[in-house]
């Protein structure tokens, strides 16, 4: 016996169909919206789900859905299109969508049939009943849009039926289950569902209308533009206006924040662009964005800014702010969606949407913080978040992608996207660590711990496999490492037991989540690299490579690593770029083009826009140290000199100084003989992991007036995205050319440079260690004058700055001078400060 959902009592049409006297388009446009959209924001009920682990992917989704659909009966059809105009709480709407499958009416005695499919790693009686109300609702949407498009064409059907067909990819089985519904009962739903999003529709639109009409009126936030701005700001328009990509190199200081966002928001508030989306890989670059965008709320900009931050430093678990029931679970997630709409409407429009603010909302309402932001995603104005929610194939966010809408995207700091890119599209597992997990399940969770451990014999096996058959070269060995380097271009060459391995963990995983239980909380970060393994094995590409490593030999418990690593991350890229409107990726380094456009994905015709320094060039001395060898095996015979300079420069002229070295060993060293030679000069050290106190404490000793002298790494987090301004910092020295470590990646690197792809121009040790460094070095550079009032010295600390391959790396405006010894640099570092002195006294 079949089910009847609702009454068959006549009662007034809920929801108006036009008409020829009144048509709703008559007194406004028509909003479109879909189906599973207008289920996604007006129908989720109940608590917050998190399975433990990653469902079914979209290539299993869409397998499955084909598969079913070929064995649907003669007569129904696929991907049946819906679409209905109807008017709602005086609002034209357009819904549309598309059901699985639909059987027409076979007779008199039986109603049309629509079918949804929904595939699932377990029993459809395990799932949870928030996610079963959720798969219900957006059919019941799909049965009330065909019985609305039938009444629309003058056939009153009374009642449809409904069947959910879950299918379990395990047993390779659906199980079906059909309801039968009235025409009024789903329009009831349909008309409950409507109301909700077009009354929030209806608040976010009078947002956006503020939004418009400020962002029309908006005028550039300073008196005058610096030079270069301008011109950065026209083409960030133009490329946004006509949906393009744009390369930028402009050098620190230009203000190139403001110089990309003004005319974004000037393109959002011309309906060129529906969403602005600003990726920073540093917290110093949220920073600037949040003072750009306070400055132009005080022009009168309407703009609501969004800042994602990740789980781990959101969640209000992890900062002991909440406690977990005894099965694990945050009590902030029961009853989530209860509670989201009032939460949701306190935060539309706010002018700055930050974690802060977010917290205090969360707190109010009991509500996930980290979740709450995610919610908040689609009606923010502007986006500020991390590379990995655009790129990470793991976790971005599948909102972003959505191509229906025009969402232009702005990379701050794109020199750091390439390496990036390569890490999120990598992934390792370590036998070390995969012990460690297996026994912290050994006693609760047997079956997951046997399967773990198959895993790890798995690894070994794979490792023992190049140890026994010399297949590949090895491209290591010593007494404790050996390494391997193999394809993965066909089925045959990867680690297949591995991956049947990993399955049977995820399967494990899946069945303690249908018990409702949880992994222990100790396995969390093995648990992410695992997802991240199946994830990668996904979608490999020619561009990844196998690298097996052997550490410890001869250990009881000798260490296995498998590394499915990337090389260039460029086709990934691309595909990302391709689901937005408009990208504009921007830096102070970005040179040489042909490597820049090797490694960032962007189309050929791209433009490349190169900026000169806005600054006057005689106010910075950039001073090579040509006596000075610091390769690694010169250093103690160079570390004397190096000494003396430092203490050389810094008295020359007291101030503000940073050292930047290549490695926290070498400046180690340094330090030590350094206070032994000069006690009486105060230094400050970075240190490996430190906190974000510390962090703060460091840079605080960098203020205006102040006399310090501190030792910093190369690419580190006081060497790039932060703002000194005035006399905060006077003056760097950079030691060495910031090459990258010599190891087994950064080999397959330079070897990579061969692939028949790779611009043959392009020499691969460059490609692997001497672009990345002299980036490092140009960043670093970059601190030192921020402002047109900023004056301050450079020292390149190696004689092989001199190398003409350096040389035409520099900046135009770099002015070098080139020191040969201690005394000259000495005399060279006096006349620049007393020419500045002479500049202050002609100013006054």
């Amino acid at each position: 016996m079949r089910t009847v959902v609702g009454e068959a009592l006549k009662k007034p049409d809920l929801i108006k169909e036009p008409t020829e006297d009144h048509t709703p388009s008559e007194c406004a446009p028509a909003l479109q919206i879909s189906v599973g959209e207008l289920v996604a924001f007006s129908c989720r009920s109940g608590d917050l789900i998190h399975t433990g682990g990653p469902g079914p992917t979209a290539q299993e989704g869409i397998r499955a859905h084909q598969k079913l659909q070929k064995r649907r009966p003669k007569g129904s059809e696929a991907e049946y299109r819906l679409q209905v105009q109807l008017e709602c709480a005086d609002q034209a709407v357009v819904l549309e969508g598309r059901v699985d499958i639909f059987h027409p009416q076979a007779d008199l005695h039986q109603p049309p049939q629509l079918d949804e499919i929904k595939t699932t790693y377990c029993h459809p009686d395990a799932l949870p009943e928030a996610t079963r109300q959720l798969h219900w609702a957006q059919l019941k949407i799909y049965g009330f849009c065909y019985l609305q498009q039938l009444r629309q064409k003058g056939d009153s059907v009374a009642e449809v039926s409904l069947q959910m067909l879950w299918y379990n990819l395990k047993e390779k089985k659906s199980y079906p289950e059909q309801r039968l519904f009235t025409w009024r009962a789903l329009e009831s739903f349909a008309k409950d569902a409507l109301t909700l999003y077009i009354q929030w529709h209806s608040d976010w639109k009078a947002h956006r209308q503020r939004l418009i009409q400020a962002a029309k009126n908006l005028s550039f936030p300073f008196p005058e533009y610096r030079p270069g701005q301008r011109q950065l700001a026209v083409t960030a328009y133009r490329c946004l206006r006509d949906a393009g990509q744009l390369v930028v190199e402009a050098p620190t200081g230009i203000g190139k924040t403001i110089s990309t966002l003004f005319p974004a928001i000037k393109a959002l508030g011309e309906g060129k662009v529906d969403q602005l989306l600003y990726l920073t890989a540093k917290n110093s670059g949220r920073q600037v964005v949040r003072e750009t965008i306070k400055k132009l709320h005080q022009g009168g900009l309407k703009l609501s800014l969004l800042e994602l931050r990740a789980r781990d430093k959101t969640c209000a678990c992890k900062l002991g702010l909440c406690n977990r029931d005894e099965e694990g679970i945050c009590p902030r997630t029961k009853g989530f969606y209860e509670r989201l709409p009032q939460a949701r409407q306190q935060l539309l429009g706010q002018p700055l949407i930050t974690p802060e603010e977010i917290a205090k909302v969360g707190d109010q309402w009991h509500l996930c913080p980290f979740e709450l932001s995610l919610q908040m995603l689609p009606w923010a104005d502007l986006v500020v978040c991390d590379f990995n929610y655009v790129f990470d194939p793991l976790v971005r966010i599948s909102t972003l992608q959505d191509s229906r809408y025009k969402r232009a995207l702005l990379v701050d700091e794109a020199h750091n996207l390439s390496e990036r890119a390569r890490e999120m599209h990598s992934a390792s597992l370590s036998r070390k660590d995969s012990r460690r997990a297996a026994l912290a399940c050994k006693s609760s969770y047997p079956q997951l711990y046997r399967r773990i451990q198959a895993l790890v014999r798995a690894l070994s096996q794979w490792s023992k496999r190049f140890q026994e058959q010399n297949l590949y070269k090895e491209m290591r060995s010593s007494q404790s490492v050996q390494a391997w380097c193999s394809p993965l271009d066909s089925e045959k060459h990867r680690p297949a037991a591995v991956s049947r391995a990993i399955q049977k963990v995820l399967d494990a995983l899946s069945e303690l989540s249908e018990q409702a239980k949880s992994p222990p909380e100790e396995i969390g970060d093995w648990l992410k690299n695992l997802y991240r393994y199946a994830c990668i094995e996904q979608i490999l590409s020619d561009q990844h490579q196998a690298l097996t490593r052997v550490i410890d030999r001869d250990a009881p418990w000798e260490e296995h690593q498998l590394k499915l690593i990337c090389l260039n991350a460029a086709d990934f890229l691309r595909e990302s770029f391709s689901q937005f409107h408009g990208s504009i990726l921007f830096s102070a380094t970005l040179r040489p083009i042909d490597f820049v456009s090797a490694q960032l994905g962007v189309e050929p015709e791209t433009p490349y826009l190169v900026l000169p320094s806005p600054f006057e060039p005689s106010r910075q001395g950039v001073f090579l140290c040509s006596y000075l060898d610091t390769r690694y095996q010169a250093r103690q015979s160079a570390l004397p000199e190096l000494v003396d300079l430092i203490a050389c420069v810094y008295r020359s002229h007291p101030g503000n100084y940073l050292v930047f070295f290549p490695s926290y060993q070498f400046l180690q060293i340094v330090a030590e003989r350094f206070k032994m030679d000069h006690p009486k000069i105060q230094l400050l050290q970075q240190t490996p992991g430190a906190s974000d106190c510390e962090r703060e404490a460091f840079l605080a000793s960098f203020s205006e007036g102040a006399q310090s002298l501190g030792f910093a790494i190369m690419g580190g987090v006081f060497a790039e995205g932060v703002d000194f301004v005035g006399e905060k910092l006077i003056g760097t020295i950079i030691v060495g050319t910031g090459l990258p470590q010599v190891n087994e990646e950064q080999e397959l690197l330079r070897q990579s440079a061969k692939h028949p792809q790779a611009p043959s121009a392009i020499d691969g040790f460059d490609v692997a260690y001497r672009y990345p460094g002299m980036t490092r070095v140009l960043q670093t550079a970059g601190r030192v004058i921020r402002t047109e009032s900023d004056r301050g010295v450079i020292v390149l600390a190696d004689y092989r700055f001199g190398d003409r391959f350096y040389q035409n790396l520099y900046p135009e405006h770099w002015q070098i001078q080139t020191s040969k010894n201690g005394e000259q640099l000495s005399q060279q570092l006096g006349y620049f400060w007393n020419r500045q002195r002479l500049y202050d006294c002609i100013a006054e």
